[in-house]
């Protein structure tokens, strides 16, 4: 559509408007936003694809019903003609929120005469338009995505994009004075008070282009020193300043100026300045700023265009469930003004703690929808008891910046999270039009704090200060890369404060333990304290990392929300998991729905991403919820097999392995350098075996190189072998040798093994005794991809394989054991058990976690024997027809998600039913359930010394030779 066409038809629409339209509400809403859809090129919204009054369940249990959704582009909230917008935007972001999958990417709030504009995503608490309907015709831009096709919006309020450009350039002029041997202190505290001296200017709390006009007067180093300087010595001025060059400056105190930063800047850190301060201020967000400007300081060629921030509503995953639900519910549940009066004071007293701080992005966070809160509650007071209050003169000092505490290991980090809250304050007076000076500001210096949170320098657990409710996001690293990236003494003095947490535990989950240490129990009395709510890696939900935290945290609570796994959008490019907890396990003070948030698995979290992208910004990735009656420490609805016991018939004698692991490149060989090697040396085929790895066996079924293995050689035994003992000299020794080398000068715990695998350097790393052992004699082995992706599939293949050690091995031969394996209830038992990987779709098998915990039918027939392993033969000969014409077995089993009949679905599901009857189960019934069931008496009769049925062929079968049949791979 032209320009001139979209002016055209948009004149006419408000020409409608301003003849047919009186802005009610219910009445007129849906024939305004159909003649809207027509002025942007549709026939109407329902033509369109869109939906009015779509149900959508609200964040306190109940149903609303949004005005008009558009997925995947907007939902619109209508309001009747002259409503305050401002009062709505939670309305609309609650919306926007729970229309989940594909939702909406803009929200908008219309009241008949102006269009607010939201991008969630980017920034919650300010439209990044506003477009009166009169200038509609000419400034649609902010609109596009309401016409046909993909027509990307333009924001004239888009306050990231200035942010940005702010925190580059005050982070390159602090990066100058650190280059000139300025003290790193002093740099630090002038950058802060610079900042601070430009954000007063623009939101009233100096006059207008003072800063602008000192910079303009310095000419000189020796300028700068006594003019920027003594206006920061102004603003620490208790009685203000009554003339002078700085007449009118009022004291600022709260800690930030009482050591005024003085310097001599050079010319081109005063152009830096000087251009930072045409920036309009008021539109930068403190909340993100702080992290841009962190990450771009002292590293060279690195901006903050570049960096990513943890987006508001990734923050509002946790400050939304654990502060503004709990509030808004009892503020919207208040009926007499006794009980309004007694939220206002509890609200006074309602503390935040963030032990991991940052630069104060939860913090801001946590204030601001405080602040609105409160707002609220007094409107609700003036609404329904009109001589209690007067909003238009209630101060909104109640709640202060002084609720909140913070902890970091980073100095400046702490530094600028306190300035980052002392804008809180203002930016709140402004957002709620209240009556209150900003000035002086709150001191932080006892609320926010530069320490570790975990530990004292003599290795006792930290203190941390009291508060309600507990939030955060603690560092990323993972237990096996603690001793790598932090100090040994350290970490080893961590894990000895807090025995509790496992050693391989990752570090967050030390913050999980300790949250939930320090929280008081959730009351009747008082339902507001005893919550919490951390991102965590997803390991959290896993292994060792789950029995430190999460376990130990639904001992005593219960996880209300979380987010089973999703990319971050903050700087570290990993995935993580958000809990959301109560310490209680009293219903009454608990919602009906929990919510879990997931990533739907019909496409990969990639896909997601690049489907949606728009540059190294926004990690974008579509989240699905869904409500469920519990969530369990794996976060997850399903049945919590987290008590599973380890069943001793299932390890006793061994029945899973891992391949064998070469450790060293120079063990494989390609089939061309196999070749050339058995050309010079043809006995050397007695040392080579095809090798497998988990990738092949999952698509051509075919093994695509070859290994050296020696074992049970020693090197005497090898010296008939000259040119294999040569290559493997010149391949796999040095690598040994410098393995022992690396791991001394490292002081590891390694040292021994290494030193002792090179008295043996011609085998490989991890030989597998144990199941070279079981191998012997037999002709087949039962294999798995350790890393795969629903749905789960199961082999036979050779022993005359040497299988690598992405490869799960499972030492039985027989039909009967491989049809267990493949079928429904081991599969669910892996999907449920296994570790997932960060994309959400793989999962690592595990035998501790899985085959060790996973019961066998417990005494089944002869009859239920003979039928499972009937079915499993059937199932293998219907893959095997499958694969001709180059296709994999990858690309038969995606037609398993496709409508339709095939013999592939017909052999799973012939061999579901044959083991779901061997077992006892009902169809019907939660298959996890029975298996956990079945778990835990499976370990009582261990326990007792009553016969069990484990793995494998029961004991009681007379005949098992004739389970055992011929076809394998490889």
């Amino acid at each position: 559509m032209a320009p001139s066409d979209k002016t055209s038809r948009l004149s006419q629409f408000t020409t409608w408007v301003s003849s047919h339209i009186k802005g009610d509400e219910k009445g007129e809403a849906q024939i305004f936003l159909d003649r809207l859809f027509k002025g942007f090129g549709h026939e109407g919204w329902k033509e369109a694809g869109a939906t009015c009054e779509e149900r959508v369940k609200s964040d306190t249990g109940g149903t609303s019903f949004a005005d008009l959704v558009w997925k995947p582009r907007v939902v619109i909230e209508m309001k009747k003609r002259g409503a305050n917008l401002n009062k709505h935007y939670s309305q609309a972001f609650t919306y926007w929120t729970y229309l989940v999958p594909n939702r909406p990417r803009y929200a908008v709030l219309c009241n008949f005469d102006e269009f607010w504009v939201y991008d969630f995503e980017t920034q919650m608490d300010t439209p990044v338009e506003k477009i009166k309907l009169a200038e509609l015709p000419k400034k649609y831009g902010a609109l596009n995505f309401l016409f046909p096709g993909e027509v990307k919006p333009v924001f004239g309020n888009h306050h990231e994009e200035v942010t940005r450009e702010a925190a580059d350039k005050l982070a390159t002029c602090f990066n100058y004075m650190i280059d000139r041997k300025v003290e790193r202190g002093l740099a630090q505290r002038f950058i802060l008070q610079i900042l601070m001296a430009f954000f007063a200017e623009d939101i009233g709390l100096l006059d207008k282009y003072l800063v602008k006009r000192l910079l303009d007067e310095c000419e000189s180093p020796q300028d700068s020193y006594d003019i920027i300087g003594g206006l920061f010595e102004a603003m620490n001025r208790p009685e203000g300043n009554q003339g002078g060059r700085y007449k009118g400056v009022d004291y600022f105190n709260g800690g930030l100026f009482a050591q005024p930063a003085k310097i001599e800047l050079d010319t081109k850190e005063r152009i830096l300045l000087k251009e930072a301060c045409d920036f309009d201020w008021s539109k930068v967000r403190p909340e993100i700023f702080g992290t841009l400007f962190e990450h771009s300081l002292g590293k060279k060629q690195r901006h903050a265009s570049g960096a990513h921030f943890t987006t508001p509503v990734d923050i509002m995953k946790i400050v939304g469930p654990t502060i503004v639900e709990p509030w808004r519910d009892a503020i919207e549940r208040s009926k007499t003004l006794t009980e309004m009066q007694a939220l206002a004071h509890r609200m006074q007293t309602f503390t935040v703690l963030d032990p991991a701080c940052g630069s104060g992005n939860f913090l801001f966070t946590a204030y601001r929808e405080l602040k609105r809160l409160e707002a609220a509650l007094y409107a609700r007071m003036a609404e329904r008891f009109p001589r209690s209050v007067d909003p238009k003169q209630r101060s909104l000092g109640f709640v202060t910046t002084t609720n909140f505490y913070g902890m970091d290991v980073n100095s400046f980090a702490v530094e600028i999270a306190k300035v980052t809250m002392m804008l809180a304050h203002k930016l709140s007076i402004d957002e709620l039009h209240v009556s209150e000076s900003a000035l002086p500001l709150d001191n932080l210096d006892r609320n926010i704090l530069h320490q570790d949170a975990l530990i004292t320098a003599d290795g006792q657990p930290t203190p941390w200060p009291k508060a309600d409710v507990i939030v955060g996001n603690p560092p990323y690293l993972g237990a096996k890369n603690l001793k790598r990236d932090l100090p040994a003494d350290y970490v080893n003095r961590v894990r000895k404060a807090y025995q509790s947490v496992p050693k391989m535990a990752d570090l967050c989950v030390y913050w999980f333990y300790r949250a939930n240490e320090e929280l008081a129990d959730c009351t009747k009395a008082d339902r507001f304290k005893g919550r919490a709510g951390l991102v965590g890696t997803q390991n959290i939900r896993a292994n060792a990392s789950r029995r430190g935290g999460l376990d130990y945290i639904v001992e005593s609570g219960t996880l209300v929300e979380a987010v089973e796994n999703q990319p971050w959008s903050g700087e570290a490019e990993v995935n993580v998991s958000i809990a959301n907890w109560v310490k209680s396990k009293d219903e009454t003070l608990l919602p009906t729905d929990r919510r879990l948030w997931f990533v739907p698995r019909t496409s990969s979290v990639k896909k997601a991403r690049a489907s949606r992208g728009e540059g190294p910004t926004h990690k974008r990735y579509e989240l699905d919820m869904r409500l469920v009656s519990h969530i369990s420490s794996a976060l997850s609805d399903k049945t919590d097999v987290s008590g599973a016991l380890t069943l001793d018939c299932n390890r006793n004698p061994q029945r899973a392995f891992q391949g064998v692991t070469p450790g060293y490149n120079g063990f494989v060989l390609r089939p061309d350098a196999a070749t050339a090697l058995l050309a010079k040396e043809p006995g050397a085929q007695d040392l080579l075996r095809s090798y497998m790895i988990g990738r092949e066996l999952n698509s051509t079924g075919k093994s695509t190189r070859y290994i050296i293995d020696a074992y049970g050689l020693d090197l005497t035994d090898l010296a008939s072998y000259p040119k294999t003992l040569a290559h493997l000299q010149r391949a796999v020794l040095p690598k040994v040798q410098e393995k022992v080398k690396t791991e001394r000068a490292k002081a590891s715990d390694m040292v021994k093994a290494r030193e002792d695998h090179l008295e043996r350097w011609w085998t490989f790393w991890a030989q597998r005794t144990e199941l070279r052992a079981w191998l012997a004699g037999r002709k087949r082995v039962i294999a798995a991809s350790r890393t795969q992706r629903a749905p789960f599939l199961f082999h036979f293949v050779s022993t005359d394989l040497a299988h690598g050690d992405k490869l799960q091995l499972f030492a039985f031969d027989d039909d009967y054991s491989f049809g267990i394996l493949q079928s429904h209830p081991h599969c669910l038992w892996y999907d449920t058990k296994g570790t997932r990987l960060k994309n959400e779709v793989d999962v690592n098998y595990s035998s501790d976690e899985v085959f060790a915990t996973f019961p066998w039918p417990q005494s089944p027939s002869k009859t239920c024997v003979n039928e499972v392993a009937g079915a499993a033969r059937n199932l293998r000969a219907v893959r095997s027809a499958t694969l001709k014409g180059g296709a994999t077995l990858r690309s038969v089993y995606g037609t398993l998600a496709m409508p339709g009949k095939s013999a592939l679905k017909e052999a799973h599901a012939a061999l579901d039913a044959a083991v779901i009857k061997a077992y006892g189960f009902s169809a019907r019934k939660d298959c996890l359930g029975q298996l956990l069931a079945l778990n835990q008496q499976v370990a009582a009769m261990i326990k007792a010394c009553t016969p069990v049925t484990g793995p494998g062929i029961p004991d009681g079968y007379s005949t098992p030779a004739t389970l055992v049949s011929n076809d394998s791979l490889g």
